[in-house]
Parts: structure tokens; C-alpha cells; sequence
């Protein structure tokens, strides 16, 4: 008889996550907690999560059918066991900030993509290349290279396809102009370009690409002041976010143990803090004779000269493509450091794109191709490869 009463208790147990799993939605959390409360790619959470509570159900009903032995204590024990814990995480995907395994700590760098690593990122699930890169390894198939240096922009952040991204769209434009070229994307969200040229000169440089573009965010400017490698106090957005791979450091309960231990040792008060007294993107924007502002763009274009100057004792050719934060499309005295950076190129012979007047001049609404105040959309990516290819092609570079 109690057999059959823990039979039963884990039936229901497994009829209760099946019925949970049917009402886990987007539509159903939004409802009940906000829009604003569910993650990026919450949907891809919420299949996981429904997965999570069918497999669960499917482990009760069969212990319930299989197990002869158990009783009605035993299956109590095993319910209040592991049923609050699928249920919290199966829920709980679409709400917490995951961390994620494509980034690894570097102490040269501060921090790099990792080899091989396949995960979510703002959203989107990425894959990482055995190089440590984004899309397409390096073929030996005779193609001209061109690498693309950058930091999220270049990467593709909130970009689902590597096919979609900026050096990908590049490389489809020019191989339709039936020009046999492979563009590497080794753009690595946050990096500026002290970054980028320790690892041009460490690995980069060894791809052989002829043509090696940097693309230029104007985060680049002012995000290095606090990193923990130019005397700061922060080790990166994104190692905040990252995590060791395994399936334990992936769930939300693992997240939830790192951010208390984070808050029991006053990092994050640390980090809010030294954010807050940080040269901001908007404030250089809006103060360009201000000291702070000129310091920060002095150090920038010396890191920025440094990797120009790496490229070419490499033997490749350099060129600088600007990217616009749009805010700048609605207020135009805010153009000063696309400006200043051509003029930098022209005196030191450096191809210079500014796609963000590019941009300006080619779309009603240039708002309508990011994803946020910085990050290009699929469809920005696509028209800022096709105006890349075509200034490529227009100045010559690829001859």
C-alpha cells in the first residue's frame, strides 16, 4: 500500500512539472513580472527550461513505474528534494543574467574569446572558432586576407549569424565582385586598441593578411581608464560576465553563489563606484576641450599609432574604419572625433571610412540599423559591409 502511495505522489509530482512546462512562456512571465524583467534571448531560457521540467517528469514517472520499492516517505523526500530545484530553474532562465564561457581570462590581454567555446551573449548563441575567433578559421585556399580588429561591433554582438556580421557581410560583397578574399573577424568584445595590437603581435600577425582594418568605437576611448591594466580598479565587463564552462556554473543557482559572493566582498559597489567617477562616452562627446576628454583622446590615438605601426613592420597594410555612437546622428557637433581621426590618417597615410557619415548620408533613419546606441543591427551590418568592400575596392587595397 505505501508502495503504491509513493507511486502515485511521484506520478503527480511528474504531472505538476509537465502542466508547469506548458505554462512556461514568454507571454505567461511578462504577464505576471513585466517585459523588463526577462533577459535577453529569454526564449532560448524558456525552451530550456521546458526541457528541463518534461525531462524531470519523465525521471519521476519512471522511478514511479520501474523502482518497486519506494515509498510513500522515500518518494517525499525525493519530490521536496529535486522538485523545488528544476522548478526555480526552469523559471528562473528567462530572469537571471546568465554568465557565459566564450570569454577567458588572459593576463597579457585582461581577457580573450575562448578556443572552441559555444554559448549565449547578449542574447545570441556564438560560436567561437579553435583560433579564437569568430566565424571562419584561416583557409589555405590562395584567398588575400583581410583581418578585422574591434571589439563587440566587429565581433557581432546581438548578431545571431556569424554569415550576418560586419567582416562576414565584407567578405560576401567582395567574393560577388568575384575577388577571391577571406575576412577574418578577430574583433573581441570591450578591446580597444592596446588590445588588439599585444595580440596582433602575438598571434594576429602570423595569419599573413595583407589588409588589416581597425575598426574605431568611441568606447575605445574611455573604458581602458578603468580596467585594472591601465591602473584602474575593473578587470572588464565581460569577465564580470563569465564563467568557467561545466553544467553546475551554468545554472541560475550557480549565478546567483557568484553574484552574493561578489556583493559580500563589495565588488559590485566597488565596480558601481568607480563607473560613476569614470570618463563617460557622452561627457567626451559633449566636452572635447575639457583636460580629462583631451588626455583620454591623446592616449587613444598614441595606442591607436602603436597598432599602425605593428601592422606595417608585419608587413600589412593598415586602414581605420569610425564608428558612430547615434547620438551623433541627432546632434551634429558631435562629429569632432570622426573628424580628428581623419585628419590624423591623412598626415600619416592611413586609409581612413567614416561610416557613420557614410550612414548618415545613405539612410532616412540610420537609428533603424542598431540594436542600441552602438551595436549595428543584421541590416546595419550588411550596408556597413557593403560600403567596406566598396571602399576597399575604391582605393585600391586589394590589388
Amino acid at each position: 500500500m505505501e508502495t503504491l502511495e509513493g507511486r502515485r505522489l511521484l506520478w503527480r509530482g511528474a504531472g505538476l512539472l509537465v502542466v508547469l512546462a506548458l505554462v512556461l512562456s514568454e507571454g505567461c512571465l511578462g504577464a505576471i513580472l513585466g517585459e523588463a524583467a526577462l533577459v535577453d534571448g529569454a526564449q532560448a531560457w524558456i525552451v530550456r527550461g521546458r526541457v528541463l521540467l518534461v525531462g524531470a517528469a519523465a525521471m519521476f514517472w519512471l522511478i514511479g513505474w520501474k523502482v518497486a520499492w519506494i515509498g510513500r516517505r522515500g518518494a517525499l523526500v525525493m519530490l521536496a528534494g529535486v522538485l523545488p530545484l528544476v522548478v526555480v530553474e526552469a523559471f528562473a532562465g528567462a530572469l537571471v543574467e546568465r554568465h557565459t564561457t566564450i570569454f577567458v581570462v588572459d593576463d597579457e590581454l585582461g581577457w580573450r574569446l575562448r578556443p572552441g567555446a559555444r554559448d549565449v551573449w547578449l542574447g545570441a548563441e556564438v560560436e567561437i572558432n579553435h583560433g579564437g575567433m569568430r566565424g571562419e578559421s584561416a583557409r589555405d585556399d590562395g584567398a588575400l586576407r583581410v583581418l578585422f580588429l574591434g571589439d563587440s561591433v566587429v565581433f557581432g554582438a546581438f548578431i545571431e549569424r556569424d554569415a550576418e556580421t560586419i567582416p562576414a557581410r565584407t567578405e560576401s560583397f567582395l567574393r560577388a565582385e568575384a575577388l577571391q578574399v577571406q575576412c577574418l573577424n578577430a574583433g573581441v568584445g570591450g578591446w580597444a586598441p592596446w588590445q588588439e595590437r599585444l595580440w596582433f603581435e602575438r598571434e594576429g600577425a602570423g595569419l599573413g593578411a595583407e589588409v588589416v582594418i581597425i575598426h574605431i568605437v568611441l568606447n575605445d576611448v574611455t573604458e581602458p581608464l578603468v580596467l585594472v591594466q591601465r591602473g584602474g580598479s575593473e578587470v572588464g565587463f565581460q569577465l564580470d560576465h563569465a564563467r568557467e564552462p561545466g553544467w553546475w556554473q551554468g545554472t541560475s543557482w550557480a549565478t546567483a553563489v557568484r553574484s552574493w559572493r561578489r556583493r559580500a566582498r563589495g565588488e559590485e559597489e566597488r565596480v558601481a563606484a568607480a563607473r560613476a567617477s569614470a570618463l563617460g562616452v557622452y561627457e567626451f562627446l559633449r566636452t572635447p576641450s575639457m583636460p580629462a576628454s583631451r588626455a583620454a583622446w591623446t592616449e587613444h590615438l598614441t595606442e591607436v599609432g602603436a597598432l599602425v605601426d605593428a601592422i606595417r613592420s608585419a608587413g600589412s597594410r593598415p586602414v581605420i574604419v569610425s564608428h558612430p555612437y547615434t547620438v551623433q546622428f541627432e546632434v551634429a557637433a558631435l562629429w569632432w572625433p570622426q573628424d580628428e581621426m581623419a585628419a590624423w590618417c591623412g598626415d600619416r597615410g592611413v586609409p581612413h571610412l567614416d561610416v557613420g557619415r557614410y550612414l548618415e548620408s545613405a539612410c532616412e533613419e540610420p537609428l533603424d540599423l542598431y540594436a542600441d546606441g552602438v551595436h549595428p543591427n543584421a541590416e546595419g551590418a550588411a550596408m556597413l559591409g557593403r560600403e567596406i568592400a566598396g571602399f576597399l575596392i575604391r582605393e585600391g587595397l586589394l590589388n
